[in-house]
């Protein structure tokens, strides 16, 4: 949060801020619409212990959003303490209508003119303790948190609550209390949080335009919501992304009014004169397939219009227009080891390769296949030798060296490894055809002395999930990967860290928002852990000796566990045994 005012300097102490983790799952499902794919959003719904009634936050005229049902918090009680003051502020936090009235009350004049409420929202479990400091109106707010929000709707989640004290001065106004200093932000209880946020995913292109890239936000459900999300996909996409992203809407355009008008399904979004700036019909219509992809399913939007002070035309479809892929068909056969060789599951049955010549001699081990099915690559059992073959061609050499981790293949067909080297990992992509001579090492100082144990690359090839190894503890990590103008792949960002309860030895993604992770072990049990990208995480069932996982599309219809000397495919919440005996099963990526 940002301190609404400075005069209490170092005399309140300061809150700890908790360890970044990952924002959220957009709970939501996409369908075709012209040009573009459609985002429905849901939300789970609980229960919310509060003071005063539940109520209905009514739309605004100008702008028809969905709205949850909301507190209806009471105001300032006459000749409450500071301390009741305090406490009954946070619950009006909840009740975000007409501007956090409510809460403004609570406020002195000059400060409920300057808050910012959504500048920063704290997730809280248990009571909060409110204590008085020896200075005289000085009071802090003790929280044990579990998460946060910030302005642009970014999450972090913490596996362990951390603590967070927040400073505040009281003085009185009238003879009654009021917060005259508090930083920025509302505070939220968990349980209220459940209803009060709704997840969505923003979306952006992939650097050639080909793949829709989600980067989930959360955001406070009320009145408006439309015109937030909107922002927030103006303003740019999270850190991790920068640069392995792009946005067809040019730098500095803005929204030209706070609301979005729904009518008849169709959203009218006024943008500034900025955005007609050098705009070219393909400009123009990349703008509205964002735009769409980022509204439509949203409070019943089927369609968008783009004004600037009057409808923009968007002409003929452009002939290099793409309508980019939300996610990517990697179809329902795997590429696995069997008897020494490479072969497909396909239909609860173990298949040959046609025309694959026999590797048994490479002792192959952890294959993966490009998503087109014409390529393969695998590493040796002793992880120090990564080969590439295909259907009528000898397997090649491509990378040698200690500590090779899977290969995956990118959508442009680059092969992707890591090895080991003096107590540190290094990132390699070989391209197509190419050996380690013309392999792209990556750029990825924050890597430090981290041992990366897996490597994943998704499949709209804007992003890298690792499991990495520091100092004996693991860590899930979600990198972006930027490239040069001709797809060479130049670096890593700094990772987004996915907080996830246990050991975690493998992970493997799930279609676009989802990632399976699992620890592994012949002799000890695991649950495998389905993890969304806004922190919501589900548990499996255990099974013995999970060797490895494998996901295709999504993680309904298409994950299994390779476990026991077999292989096990998730129905409903149980798991089936195919019988199928194959090692390390991979769908293509």
């Amino acid at each position: 949060m940002r301190r609404s005012r400075t005069r209490l300097g170092d005399r309140i102490t300061g809150r700890s801020r908790p360890p970044a983790s990952a924002p959220g799952r957009t709970p939501g499902a996409l369908v075709a619409a012209l040009l573009v794919v459609c985002l429905l959003v849901l939300t789970a719904c609980s229960a919310i212990p509060t003071r005063g009634p539940v109520g209905v936050i009514p739309a605004a005229d100008a702008e028809v959003d969905a709205v949850a049902p909301a507190f209806d918090p009471e105001g300032p009680a006459p000749g409450a303490t500071p301390e009741r003051i305090l406490r009954d502020f946070i619950t009006a936090g909840t009740g975000a209508g007409d501007g956090y009235s409510v809460a403004r009350q609570f406020l002195t004049t000059e400060l409920a003119k300057t808050w910012k409420p959504e500048e920063r929202i704290v997730l809280f479990r248990s009571d909060p303790r409110v204590e008085k400091r020896e200075t005289e109106g000085v009071y802090q707010i003790q929280l044990e948190t579990t998460g946060t929000v910030d302005s642009r709707g970014l999450r972090t989640n913490t596996l362990l609550p951390a603590p967070e004290t927040l400073g505040v001065r009281m003085v009185q106004v009238g003879g009654e209390w009021r917060i005259d200093e508090i930083p920025d932000g509302i505070m939220l209880a968990q349980s209220s949080a459940r209803d009060l946020l709704i997840s969505h995913n923003l979306y952006f292109y992939s650097s050639n335009y080909r793949y829709w890239v989600p980067d989930a936000r959360w955001f406070v459900r009320r009145t408006g919501v439309t015109a937030r999300i909107v922002g927030a996909m103006l303003a740019g996409p999270a850190p991790y992304l920068q640069g392995s992203v792009t946005s067809a809407f040019p730098e500095g355009v803005t929204l030209a009014r706070d609301s979005v008008p729904i009518t008849s399904g169709t959203a009218s979004v006024e943008f500034s004169s900025e955005v007609l700036e050098d705009a070219t019909n393909l400009g123009l219509q990349q703008m509205n397939q964002q735009l769409n992809a980022n509204l439509v399913g949203l409070n019943d939007v089927t369609s968008v219009e783009m004004t600037s002070g009057q409808p923009i035309e968007l002409g003929d479809p452009a002939p290099d227009l793409v309508v980019p892929e939300l996610t990517p068909d990697v179809g329902g056969e795997q590429v696995a080891v069997a008897d020494g060789e490479l072969v497909r599951v396909r239909n609860g049955a173990v298949v040959p390769i046609d025309g694959m010549p026999t590797v048994a001699g490479l002792k192959p081990r952890t294959p993966a296949a490009s998503v087109s099915g014409s390529a393969y690559a695998f590493v040796d059992e002793d992880g120090t030798a990564l080969f590439v073959t295909a259907p009528g061609s000898e397997a090649r050499e491509v990378v040698t060296g200690t500590g090779l981790t899977r290969p995956s293949f990118d959508p442009e067909n680059w092969v992707w490894t890591s090895r080991a080297s003096g107590g540190r990992s290094s990132i390699l992509a070989v391209p197509p055809g190419g050996t380690e001579e013309n392999a792209a090492v990556l750029a990825a100082a924050w890597l430090g002395d981290r041992r990366v144990e897996e490597l994943r690359i998704s499949r709209d090839g804007s992003r890298a999930l690792i499991v990495a190894d520091r100092g004996g503890t693991s860590e899930l990590l979600l990198a972006g990967i930027t490239r040069s103008a001709d797809g060479t792949p130049q670096t890593l960002t700094t990772p987004l860290a996915l907080p996830v309860a246990g050991t975690v030895d493998t992970a493997a993604w799930a279609g676009q928002s989802t990632i399976v992770v699992s620890s592994l072990g012949a002799d000890e049990e695991a649950a495998p852990v389905i993890l969304q990208l806004d922190g919501e995480q589900e548990t499996m069932a255990a099974l013995a000796g999970v060797l490895g996982i494998s996901a295709g599309a999504d993680a309904e219809d298409t994950l299994y566990a390779q476990a026991g000397g077999t292989l096990y495919r998730r129905i409903g919440s149980s798991w089936v045994d195919e019988q199928l005996d194959v090692r390390d099963p991979a769908f293509p990526g």
